[in-house]
């Protein structure tokens, strides 16, 4: 009896995963082009912009091989659950609609995330790493650590699969959705939608949340709509003429790759982007008490 050869399987996989890496570099040579014309900050280092771009090329590497490690803890979450509870329709108009829902699901549950990530030390430690770049592009967009991929593939996109039956299409589709509107959110881009700034998130109203200005720390948390940020109260609608320096609010970045992906051994004695805004306004009060008493001693 003949195995079957696993070379067109492989051949396969490689296609995708170059394919990946080719559109990656496309939308960033895009992105490049747009922001060399209409740059929001100028001057800014090519050194950080160039540790991004070869920083992207692993992290994509890390997440195609941590892709079996996380469908087959994604299937089998989905499956101890009985996944499939709601039959969404993907034909006609009913399609349209299946889109949309799953669109706001995998929304929410961002949201969700990215709110948790900025409240939880353990979170913050990996995900501060995306925030400690000083140069805000479009290069930016894949400089999370590795270890977020493992955590969102194995308990965050599971539950999409829990709540609904859903044709592979639509669930690519929104996908495609959430790839360009990353890519756009991260872009030194100076645009200013006007009205419509809070309709969709943007460059100005992403790059407000990677502001290392206190007053912008735990705001505009949202992946796509800043709808939720209106509903949970996390919106900060920026002004025509606010567009921050970014970064950490120590200045600490990762000098090297090494340091990148061992990001969240170092040390976090301060973690101000993860602390309640309560906590930043008692810390403003306590040093105008302190300018205060001294001033009269």
């Amino acid at each position: 009896m003949f195995v079957s050869s696993p070379f067109p399987e492989l051949l396969r996989h490689a296609t995708q995963w170059l394919g990946g890496y080719a559109l990656a570099l496309m939308m960033m040579a895009a992105g490049a082009t747009l922001e060399r014309r209409w740059p929001a900050e100028l001057l800014q280092s090519r050194a950080g912009t160039r540790f991004n771009v070869v920083y992207a090329a692993l992290y994509m590497a890390f997440a195609e091989a941590m892709r079996p490690l996380t469908a087959m803890v994604s299937v089998a979450i989905v499956n101890a659950l009985g996944g499939g509870w709601v039959v969404l329709a993907s034909r006609g108009w009913s399609a349209l609609a299946s889109i949309v829902i799953v669109l706001l699901t995998f929304d929410l549950l961002e949201y969700a995330f990215h709110r948790l990530q900025h409240a939880g030390p353990m979170l913050w430690k990996l995900h501060s790493l995306h925030h400690s770049a000083a140069e805000f592009n479009i290069t930016l967009t894949f400089r999370h650590h590795w270890f977020e991929v493992l955590i969102k593939g194995c308990l965050l996109y599971p539950v999409v699969g829990v709540l609904f039956k859903v044709e592979p299409w639509i669930v690519g589709v929104t996908s495609i959705i959430f790839m360009f509107g990353n890519y756009f959110a991260h872009m030194n881009l100076r645009l200013n939608l006007g009205r419509f700034t809070t309709w969709v998130n943007n460059p100005q109203y992403h790059r407000l949340h990677h502001s290392n200005r206190t007053e912008h720390f735990d705001h505009n948390f949202t992946q796509l709509l800043p709808l939720w940020d209106h509903l949970f109260g996390t919106l900060w609608v920026p002004a025509k003429h606010e567009w921050p320096a970014t970064g950490l609010d120590d200045g600490a970045q990762p000098g090297s790759l090494l340091g990148a992906l061992s990001w969240p051994l170092r040390s976090h004695s301060r973690r101000v982007l993860g602390q309640p805004r309560a906590a930043h306004r008692l810390a403003a009060q306590q040093a105008d008490d302190q300018g205060g008493h001294d001033e009269h001693v």
